[in-house]
């Protein structure tokens, strides 16, 4: 409860200060993202959103274990809910972002099993694939020995899959079926960059910066396409 009044006031400084002119950069998004389906409780989305926002590493981890909790929740005796199931997947990928060691290797399996069991519900969930692309390019990331560190001694071992080949097969994927997300086509730059293939990277990062940016996450994409440009060319 803590945390969630924590947020609630930081989106509502935020707000005063967009209104009186001492911020450049919107507010966290008023409304809830593309992925919130009936039955996800409002605190799940705010406390994610909240976390690409500039706060601070160890609030952002406590916002997301909160919101795992009630994501959790919402899923009990709705196990066959993709809407619920795929929320919950968002909440752990976002942790597996920003977590780090053991922790971040036992959520990344965690978040892993969650997206296969949507993918066998849906098989054509574009934002499901996005998600398997984009933590089986994190693995692929890891340096060789800490990667076998992760898979065969740290609990990771649903992550021996992961391969450059399916990362890119399910960011294609779901960038062919929803081309006005930004993130998909940023991820799959990141993708492109590499596997040694700038020229695919740039073309990619011209979709991102061709899209509106207004939710924190949009923006954060928007950012990064930024840099990543300016470092290829």
């Amino acid at each position: 409860m803590m945390r969630i009044l924590a947020v609630m006031t930081f989106l509502l400084a935020s707000a005063v200060s967009v209104h009186t002119g001492h911020a450049q950069e919107a507010p966290a998004a008023a409304t809830p993202p593309a992925w919130v389906v009936e039955g996800v409780p409002d605190t799940v989305w705010i406390l994610v959103e909240a976390t690409y926002d500039q706060v601070e590493e160890d609030l952002a981890k406590g916002f997301l274990i909160d919101a795992e909790r009630h994501a959790r929740e919402a899923v009990v005796d709705h196990e066959t809910d993709v809407g619920r199931r795929f929320a919950l997947a968002v909440v752990l990928g976002r942790r597996a972002d920003i977590e780090g060691g053991r922790t971040k290797v036992n959520v990344a399996a965690d978040f892993h099993r969650e997206l296969e069991a949507i993918l066998e519900l849906a098989p054509d969930h574009p934002q499901a694939h996005h998600l398997m692309g984009r933590l089986y390019a994190g693995v692929r990331r890891m340096g060789r020995v800490t990667r076998w560190i992760a898979t065969n001694l740290l609990g990771g071992g649903e992550l021996k899959r992961a391969t450059w080949e399916a990362a890119e097969e399910h960011l294609s994927f779901a960038e062919s079926v929803e081309p006005q997300i930004s993130d998909y086509h940023m991820q799959l730059a990141n993708l492109y960059r590499d596997t040694d293939r700038p020229d695919l990277a740039l073309e990619e990062v011209g979709h991102v910066l061709a899209l509106p940016a207004s939710t924190p996450l949009e923006v954060a994409v928007r950012a990064e396409a930024e840099a990543l440009q300016g470092r290829l060319r």
